[in-house]
């Protein structure tokens, strides 16, 4: 036998764990109070890349279908880009809960393995108390059994007060009442025959989980806001509307959670004094507080579906594409346009307030920048979790570690310029003038790079670092600089005429 290689190279693998992925933007939600079977207090949420689903789940009577055949119907729309539909849950009034059954679920099992055990067991047997009477399962005899279903099987027609069930690998004892009554316990070991329930996983400490029945109650009704709260901790959606019209009070809401939440939320208007300024209008409240989170639309006949389509086409962008950042300027909807004055135009567009409607009989989009335009927020809450995300995976990627020296600082800053560089590419930022008074480091240089380059980035100095900030393991600050690539919206004509 020849001496192995090792006694002379050795070589060791230094692989980077997995990965963060950054958010998913085009993940939006239209929220109903509508259950149906489907959506209720205990499943709050569904995910739909079509409609077709939604109508099986649904009915195509229903309000959510109504919605949803907006958002489908708008071209492109977040399917397009990766995203997806979810149909959110709003306990608008009481919810009636059933009572529930006592279950004691094992963990998922190897079939093979497994059954390979049981079937040198001819008098295997376990104690359980159902509903506080002890049930003593004994004779069990799995010699013939050739499945997992064959095993609990025999269980399920020893045992008197409850039933088996495998789900998901995992055997189920479930009690036959509901209730606050309905107990069960884990198996224990009987007096006599062969203890399976470890190899059954259903022991104390086998990683079992017992969960005891509870009797029927009345939920009662929540706020949007909470409603949205709860739904956001469930699935990171970063789009949003209510079918039901919010209050001048829950649109407030609405908007400060959606700020601190970085989460854009939609609404439509209708009321005429939506148009004025001044505040008791909610809407010029709204932008007076710079929540500019809260996408506000204007429809003189009331058409919320206006908001399911507009946020279809907003979250519809691939950052990974070139040139696919996009205004909603004089965009299409699925929904019918409206004729508004001039005087209403105008008001609008004072206010913060979008309208779709016609020029030269063609529907379009006119928005207004009151509240900051839609398309700057989606596309810098977008590039904030790019650079999070994107920073984290350096620092997580590298197997050994990024140093407190300047080389590696520097590959935090070229992390941040690849990101970045990535929304240029995409149309988000792009070369040009700065125009702002602010600016760090050499002011050629940074003018030179935002003129090139649409961006500039500086690493603070290591010798500059407080020592606290160096003991901490920290970073000397990143500081960054964008220019907006911005969007025409509009254009002025001079043109001179000679006779």
């Amino acid at each position: 036998m020849s001496a192995s290689i090792t006694n002379v190279i050795n070589v060791q693998l230094l692989e980077g764990g997995a990965l963060a992925a950054r958010d998913n933007f085009n993940v939006v939600t239209i929220i109903t109070s509508q259950q149906d079977g489907i959506l209720s207090s205990d499943n709050r949420f569904a995910i739909y890349s079509e409609l077709a689903p939604i109508a099986e789940d649904f009915g195509t009577s229903s309000a959510i279908y109504d919605y949803a055949t907006a958002f489908f119907g708008t071209s492109p729309n977040p399917t397009s880009a990766g995203g997806y539909l979810i149909t959110g849950y709003w306990r608008a009034g009481d919810e009636s809960v059933a009572a529930t059954a006592a279950t004691l679920t094992g963990t998922q099992l190897s079939e093979s393995a497994v059954v390979s055990q049981l079937q040198s067991i001819q008098d295997g047997s376990f104690d359980i108390d159902v509903d506080g009477v002890t049930e003593n399962i004994t004779g069990l005899d799995f010699r013939f059994v050739s499945t997992l279903q064959g095993a609990v099987d025999l269980i399920d027609t020893a045992l008197t007060g409850a039933s088996a069930s495998i789900s998901d690998q995992k055997v189920v004892i479930t009690s036959d009442t509901t209730g606050a009554a309905s107990l069960l316990t884990n198996v224990i070991a009987g007096a006599t025959g062969t203890y399976v329930g470890d190899i059954l996983t259903l022991s104390v400490g086998s990683g079992a989980v017992l969960v005891q029945g509870a009797a029927a109650a009345v939920l009662s009704a929540e706020t949007k806001l909470e409603a949205v709260t709860e739904l956001k901790s469930l699935t990171n959606f970063k789009g949003g509307m209510f079918i039901d019209n919010p209050t001048d009070v829950e649109s407030k809401d609405l908007a400060e959670w959606a700020q601190a939440n970085n989460t854009l939320m939609y609404d439509v208007f209708s009321d005429a004094t939506n148009l004025a300024i001044d505040p008791t209008n909610v809407v010029w409240d709204i932008k007076l507080s710079s929540l500019t989170n809260y996408r506000m639309l204007y429809s003189v006949a009331n058409n919320r579906k206006m908001a399911a389509s507009y946020m279809a086409r907003t979250h519809a962008v691939n950052f990974n594409a070139i040139n696919s950042a996009l205004t909603m300027h004089l965009k299409t909807l699925s929904v019918a346009a409206e004729d508004y004055t001039q005087t209403q135009i105008n008001a609008a567009k004072a206010v913060g307030l979008d309208i779709y409607t016609t020029i030269k009989l063609t529907p379009v989009v006119l928005t207004s920048g009151a509240n900051d335009f839609v398309d700057n927020r989606y596309n810098l809450l977008a590039y904030v979790d790019a650079v999070q995300t994107d920073s984290f995976n350096l620092l997580k990627g590298t197997a050994t570690k990024i140093g407190q020296t300047t080389p590696d600082v520097n590959k935090i800053l070229d992390q941040w310029e690849k990101t970045t560089r990535n929304f240029v590419t995409a149309g988000v930022f792009a070369p040009g003038t700065w125009s702002s008074p602010d600016y760090f480091g050499d002011v050629d240089t940074f003018n030179r790079s935002i003129e090139a380059n649409g961006y500039y980035g500086l690493a603070g100095l290591l010798s500059e670092q407080p020592q606290s900030d160096r003991e901490a393991r920290k970073s000397p600050v990143i500081q960054g600089a964008v220019k907006l690539k911005g969007a025409v919206h509009s254009a002025d004509f001079i043109i001179n005429v000679n006779k």
